[in-house]
């Protein structure tokens, strides 16, 4: 394995002493003065601003602890490959602009041999990080890779702002965007780690075994289209504000069926989250979700005979816990008709105010009903609500509602409300 020069104790030592023989000597030169077969270190190599204009592959070379040194906002247009255990450094606010197109991206270390991408000062938040802008390729990949010290300024400077290590822009009417993450970790950058807040399912996307820590701010954005990719193959701890943020762009989930597992962090879900036509939604045993103020969950397709579902899989050991994120309030769960079943099962509902920006519907229940949609709750704690816990807000006395085994704590309202 490559003595790798991201080891604190060597880092300043092999930028300096490097880029310093860089500039007195050339390969040739390099002399092994032993006679034997002890590796000379040579310096890196440092790559020129428009490098990445036609087709490049990065390799390793193990005489240099450092294999390349990139000094600016590097725009990538011709296909790239980094095989394992290129080692490169980026200077205060350099970084990549991926503007591919159809070429292939394609970082692939191995677990004994990661690519490190670092910067030349080991500063959280030291160098920009890397941006996919236009990158369609289904092969594009990132593998057994160390993305640290990025996220030194915003990846885009005009609306959207894209920010973090890394990030995909949102496109629409062209190719799909396309990236798969397996096995990278993502640490010491100066806002977020990852920025999926543009992605939606027309993407190619995938992410398995991340770690995700020591960031200035939360571990990932992302839309709730889209929440699902994120796993519990992989870690999103230890950073700033331990949060999957689920963010208000792109908050319909329709025509597919997803499930949001239990992570190391809960889900903060800042505005709606949608499910319309054919919009299926599992919440899986033991997860978190944190609401802003206003946020709330929906389940109502445009017309009667379209399908949509909300079930949540909590178990008695591991309850699914729904709550505010300031400990205040938050919007609660709108279910509007659907013949489609949905259930409740071992979970704990908090502070639901029963604020519904659509329809402007305030001061309702924690769960609000319109035209009997059919809804199963079981082993259920309602706590600290304001209002009631069910409203019926066409008033048809709750028909299609089966309830069980469910316990009402500090109900400020009444359990069960119609409509005056």
């Amino acid at each position: 394995m490559k003595r790798y020069f991201r080891k604190s104790s060597r880092l300043a030592t092999l930028v300096v002493t490097g880029l310093m023989l860089f500039a007195c000597s050339s390969d040739d030169d390099a002399v092994n003065d032993q006679g034997d077969d002890t590796l000379v270190e040579l310096p890196p190599i440092m790559l020129d601003c428009d490098y990445f204009n036609e087709d490049r592959v990065l390799t390793n070379d193990l005489q240099r602890p450092l294999d390349y040194v990139i000094s600016c906002w590097s725009s990538v247009e011709g296909s790239l490959k980094i095989e394992p255990g290129v080692v490169i450094a980026f200077e205060n606010h350099a970084g990549l602009y991926v503007n591919l197109d159809d070429n292939l991206f394609e970082i692939k270390g191995t677990a004994t041999d990661p690519v490190i991408l670092t910067g030349t000062s080991e500063q959280n938040g030291y160098w920009r990080g890397v941006f996919f802008a236009d990158a369609h390729n289904p092969n594009n990949l990132i593998e057994h890779t160390i993305i640290e010290y990025a996220g030194s300024q915003n990846l885009t400077t005009t609306s959207p702002i894209y920010e973090g290590s890394l990030a995909l822009r949102g496109v629409s009417g062209t190719d799909p965007q396309a990236l798969t993450l397996n096995h990278v970790e993502i640490s010491h950058g100066g806002s977020v780690g990852l920025d999926y807040h543009g992605v939606t399912k027309d993407f190619n996307v995938e992410t398995s075994n991340l770690v995700i820590t020591g960031n200035a701010d939360v571990p990932v954005k992302v839309t709730a289209e889209m929440a699902h990719i994120f796993n519990n193959t992989s870690s999103y701890a230890g950073n700033a504000r331990d949060f999957l943020n689920v963010t208000t762009s792109y908050y319909e989930i329709e025509e597919q069926s997803v499930t949001w597992q239990k992570l190391d962090v809960p889900y903060l879900v800042e505005g709606r989250v949608h499910g319309k036509k054919d919009g299926h939604l599992v919440i899986e045993a033991g997860v978190e979700m944190l609401f802003k103020p206003g946020a709330y969950l929906q389940f109502s397709p445009m017309l009667p005979t379209q399908s949509t579902s909300f079930k949540i899989q909590g178990t008695a050991s591991d309850p699914v816990h729904l709550k505010p994120y300031n400990d205040e309030s938050w919007g609660g769960i709108y279910w509007g008709y659907t013949d489609e079943m949905s259930s409740i099962d071992h979970a704990i509902i908090e502070k639901a105010k029963g604020d519904f920006p659509v329809g402007n519907i305030e001061n309702t229940g924690a769960i609000y009903m319109w035209a009997k949609p059919y809804l199963t709750v079981s082993n259920t704690i309602f706590k600290d609500l304001q209002n009631c816990a069910f409203y019926d807000g066409t008033g048809y006395d709750f028909d299609n509602v089966t309830v069980s085994n469910v316990t009402f704590d500090n109900v400020a309202g009444e359990i069960y409300c119609l409509p005056e």
